[in-house]
């Protein structure tokens, strides 16, 4: 039975949150987040105001969308006198093989697509640098919304490989946003269909997003959440779709790009359609020594995101960069720092689920304490 002085301190006390509580909580939650697509933002501007100038990349998407309206003369005296890089260049040394080169880039439709629809209202270099700029500020928009921590989001998309996505004059930026959100819509939201719209879409801006899309069918069949047929079908029409996108673009193939930029060659339509095992060694372990001191730590972070939770995600995603890396042995390590921000963002999440764990505990022996016994 309630007392009067009970009845009469509990109508006098005002009805507002006590300190600690879930309401006086959200506040600061809020600012925290804000704080943090504030940083994301001053990211992304530094990221479009300082980008990379020597990018030989950023030249040769420009000359593919100027010559869709100009000569290739006029678009060669441009792109070859536009930055010391393309001056110095052995390969761009003249019109017809500027050509033959733009069948090497001409294979990311979608990412052209977009350039050219932004070209119409900025000059192209700053077309490109703002895909970049953005799609890193949407990466890290969607890295906040998946770990739902605001301070280790800010650090990560501070760390230098990642910001210089966001100045690259590639692709990389773009496809990276893509397959993380794609990833997340999967893993976390449970939604297939989005996710692999997100993947197909992909194809267009980076055709090696395939595989990356073959990782995440095998998954989705094995965890019985896509029938057998539905998975190969889809796995079909990607493989259509990138040979495809390579034949329209008029691309010379994976033996030739492979010769072109790791066994040697100046002219991609010069290049011999051939590569011998020996050719394949050599190349491979000439990336594979650079490439270790820059993927080590995201190595690390997987392993250790393993090591705290378990995670089939981590195998598919780790299948897809092994896969990378045999056709691709790039030492740049931006063609896979996709795979390193989704293994972060486990890292991360694995640090919160215990949290929520202990909270629960601690709620239900209190809740056993306000309980009277029998």
């Amino acid at each position: 039975m309630i007392s009067s002085s009970q009845e009469t301190q509990q109508s006098v006390t005002p009805k507002y949150p006590k300190l600690g509580s879930h309401g006086s909580a959200r506040l600061p939650r809020q600012i925290a987040w804000a704080a943090c697509l504030l940083f994301l933002t001053g990211l992304a501007i530094v990221c479009y105001r300082r980008p990379i100038p020597d990018d030989f990349d950023r030249y040769m998407y420009e000359a593919i969308l100027l010559g869709k309206s100009q000569p290739i003369q006029s678009v060669y005296e441009k792109v070859k006198h536009e930055s010391p890089r393309a001056e110095a260049s052995s390969v761009l040394d003249s019109p017809q093989h500027l050509q033959e080169l733009e069948p090497l880039y001409a294979i990311r439709p979608i990412y052209l697509g977009i350039l050219s629809a932004l070209s119409r209202l900025l000059p192209i270099q700053r077309a490109i640098n703002l895909v970049s700029a953005a799609s890193l500020l949407a990466i890290g928009v969607v890295v906040l919304v998946w770990t739902g921590k605001p301070l280790q989001t800010s650090l990560l998309m501070a760390v230098s490989p990642i910001l210089n996505l966001g100045r690259m004059g590639t692709p990389d930026a773009l496809a990276a946003l893509f397959a993380i959100a794609a990833v997340w819509l999967i893993y976390v939201r449970r939604q297939n269909i989005g996710g692999l719209v997100l993947l197909f879409v992909s194809l267009g801006i980076r055709t090696d997003n395939i595989l990356l899309l073959l990782a995440v069918l095998v998954w989705l069949f094995w965890q019985r959440r896509i029938p057998l047929y539905f998975s190969v079908v889809l796995a079909l029409l990607a493989i259509g779709m990138v040979a495809a996108i390579n034949h329209s673009a008029g691309n010379y193939g994976w033996i030739v790009l492979f010769r072109f930029s790791f066994v040697g060659g100046r002219y991609p339509a010069q290049i011999p359609h051939s590569l011998t095992l020996s050719e394949y060694s050599r190349a491979f372990f000439a990336g594979l020594v650079p490439a270790l001191p820059q993927l080590s730590v995201w190595i690390l972070i997987g392993l250790w995101a393993w090591l705290r939770r378990p995670n089939v995600l981590l195998a598919v995603i780790a299948s897809a960069v092994v896969a990378h890396f045999l056709l691709f042995p790039s030492p740049e390590v931006r063609y896979l720092l996709w795979a390193g921000i989704i293994a972060a963002a486990l890292l991360i999440g694995s640090f919160a689920e215990p949290d929520a764990e202990i909270a629960d505990i601690e709620r239900s022996r209190r809740s056993a304490i306000a309980t009277p016994s029998a």
